[in-house]
């Protein structure tokens, strides 16, 4: 059984994981690349005009690693951010892309127009989420979701309570999502998996014994990929 894991210990996974001296960036590169993976088994075409909504934290570091991986792989991509102030770690993934080209612009409300979009990626808001989302970030949820495009969350849906599996309004609802090392508690609750829609999960490089400080033996088996939760 895979273990679920709370907002506090994820965020506790991640201080152990950097403090052991497995960078942030190096997370980022290899949840970049598991995406291609996601699209690939979503069998997603390679005509799809794909859209990534980006946060200011490292959830939008995330979705632009996402964006070069993807363009490597052939999907035309368009990068959409909510501020230009973005962390650290994101915006070394934000100069790669627009060295590469990738087009850039920048969340208006009433303004932006997704129409165009055949799949988004909500890369908006981790597990760090204080509150039912706010400002752009909520009329950006509010967008996408009436949308008719294919939505694929990162780790988990904006708006979605990471632990209580509460949908905090608004809360984004997706198709598909892509957990990052651990499945999170909201996705035993049947609010966390109607937001989530299905479910992989996705190994990004953390040793088993950094898994062993959240809980012994909690890290899951990814030798055959990504890992579809079943009964959810």
């Amino acid at each position: 059984m895979i273990y679920h894991a709370s907002g506090i210990e994820m965020e506790r996974l991640d201080q152990v994981a950097v403090e052991a001296g497995l960078e942030i960036r190096q997370m980022m590169e290899l949840a970049g690349w598991q995406m291609v993976r996601l699209f690939e088994l979503l069998d997603i075409d390679a005509d799809a005009v794909v859209t990534i909504v980006v946060g200011t934290g490292n959830k939008g570091g995330d979705g632009l690693a996402a964006a070069r991986q993807l363009v490597n792989y052939g999907w035309e991509v368009q990068i959409l951010l909510l501020d230009q102030r973005i962390s650290v770690d994101a915006q070394h993934q934000l100069k790669i892309a627009q060295d590469m080209k990738i087009p850039v612009s920048q969340f208006k409300p009433s303004q932006t127009d997704l129409s165009d979009s055949d799949v988004i990626l909500d890369s908006l808001i981790g597990y760090h989420l204080e509150g039912p989302p706010r400002g752009l970030f909520a009329e950006a949820i509010e967008v996408i979701n009436k949308t008719k495009a294919l939505v694929i969350a990162y780790d988990l849906p904006s708006g979605l309570e990471p632990t209580s599996g509460e949908c905090l309004q608004p809360c984004i609802k997706a198709d598909s999502t892509l957990a990052l090392a651990l499945p999170k508690k909201a996705f035993e609750t049947s609010s966390g998996q109607q937001a989530s829609g299905r479910i992989l999960l996705a190994d990004i490089g953390i040793p088993a014994w950094m898994y062993d400080q959240i809980k012994p033996g909690s890290r899951p088996s990814f030798s055959e990929g990504l890992l579809e939760l079943k009964g959810l």
